[in-house]
């Protein structure tokens, strides 16, 4: 596997920064719960103890930062928004959160026993200089944890085959990776390795993610996404109202007995080691 990499990096990485400035508390809002339902696997694939240090990156809300911390590691979260990162501050106050790029992390090398990354791959504009970055701060034999949306879930993709089927995919966006290039436990321990990580493991997580009807689902990708907002918010006035009613047929498969929708949105939990 070649792990793909944009073609317009600052383009993409400004368009990712501007999006997240604007949308990171709707993300937490949405998808929070859904993300949340990750910790916890996540922490055990890095194999984390109490008194390890600890990097997150790409900390987002700060999930993954307060489940480190409450199992007594000391922890870094870092993200490339400033309002990523006061809104981990102001949910996860004990937690030491910073500015920085996940493409050249502001650490010595092997500064960290364990290094996480929750969701975050996705949105940079070159994912492969990330994960080396990530195995260059790990001490060796330090093991870092990652997840990414499964590409057979239901959350993201509906919104892109919707627009597939009933709008238009030429939207003028900057160029960005593959957003499930990494969605799939084979394609996940493949890109791990070309990274330079050992003993290579990914798994799929199943987790779901409870939404009341169509309009809430639409709600959900215009407020607490970057990309899937882009390019539904380019519709033309038929075409949303098409894609709308796609979204709001497909949905029903998953009706529960509450009424609202159980969503299922599983992940890719992958991890490595830095050689010794």
């Amino acid at each position: 596997m070649t792990i793909e990499r944009s073609r317009e990096p600052e383009q993409f990485a400004a368009f990712e920064l501007s999006g997240w400035e604007s949308n990171i508390g709707g993300y937490d809002r949405a998808f929070g719960v859904v993300a949340r339902q990750t910790v916890r696997p996540m922490l055990d694939a890095a194999r984390l103890a109490p008194e390890m240090r600890v990097l997150d990156v790409c900390c987002g809300p700060g999930m993954l930062a307060a489940g480190a911390l409450e199992r007594g590691a000391a922890t870094v979260g870092l993200d490339f928004s400033t309002e990523a990162v006061e809104l981990a501050r102001a949910l996860v106050p004990t937690g030491r959160f910073q500015q920085g790029d996940a493409q050249a992390l502001p650490f010595t090398e092997a500064s960290f026993d364990a290094v996480l990354c929750g969701y975050g791959l996705m949105h940079l504009p070159e994912p492969g200089v990330a994960l080396r970055e990530m195995l260059r701060v790990l001490r060796p034999g330090g093991r870092a944890a990652v997840s990414v949306w499964d590409a057979a879930g239901v959350g993201f993709s509906l919104v892109y085959e919707a627009v597939r089927a009933r709008g238009s995919m030429n939207v003028a966006l900057p160029h960005g990776p593959d957003f499930f290039q990494f969605g799939s436990a084979e394609r996940m321990r493949a890109a791990l390795a070309e990274a330079g990580f050992a003993d290579v493991e990914a798994h799929s997580f199943l987790q779901t993610w409870h939404v009341a009807d169509a309009d809430r689902y639409v709600e959900a990708i215009l407020t607490g996404t970057v990309r899937a907002r882009a390019v539904l918010a380019a519709q033309s006035a038929d075409a949303t109202t098409a894609v709308h009613a796609y979204i709001a047929d497909y949905l029903t498969r998953f009706r529960g007995p509450a009424g609202n929708f159980i969503v299922p949105m599983p992940a890719i939990i992958g991890s490595g080691v830095r050689p010794g």
